[in-house]
């Protein structure tokens, strides 16, 4: 049985708490790259999950079952105001196919997404042939 396997990360941002980032992240097997941007530290992050995908659940102690996550709505939580973040995600299975997308969130949880999927009905619409006729990137 093949499994998925991918990658995800982020674009820089300004957070408002580092500390809480930091914490945030880590409790999500994420890790944490900063840069300066002429005095201001600008932060991101790219998955250490088992998969490399991004988290989406939690085994809280004491539960006997998963808690589902929404890593995105927990960003923005530390985004400082105006600042952007966006998430990016790709993988594979075994070249059996190739997914990804990516969300870019505000400060205030409003987010906007793309998958790659999306380029079937684009190029159907753009070339002017039926979606059916394109074949897709799988076995």
């Amino acid at each position: 049985m093949a499994e998925w396997n991918g990658t995800a990360r982020t674009n820089y941002f300004q957070v408002t708490d580092e500390a809480k980032f930091r914490e945030w992240a880590e409790a999500r097997a994420l890790h944490v790259f900063a840069k300066d941007a002429g005095g201001t530290t600008l932060f991101g992050v790219y998955s250490e999950t088992d998969d490399g995908g991004w988290p989406t659940n939690s085994w809280p102690d004491g539960e006997d079952a998963p808690l589902e996550v929404d890593v995105v709505a927990e960003l923005a939580a530390h985004l400082a105001e105006g600042q952007i973040a966006v998430l990016m995600e790709s993988g594979h299975e075994k070249c059996s196919y190739i997914d990804g997308n990516a969300v870019a969130v505000d400060h205030a949880g409003n987010r906007v997404a793309i998958e790659l999927r999306d380029i079937y009905d684009l190029a159907a619409k753009t070339f002017g042939v039926p979606v059916e006729q394109i074949t897709e990137c799988t076995y």
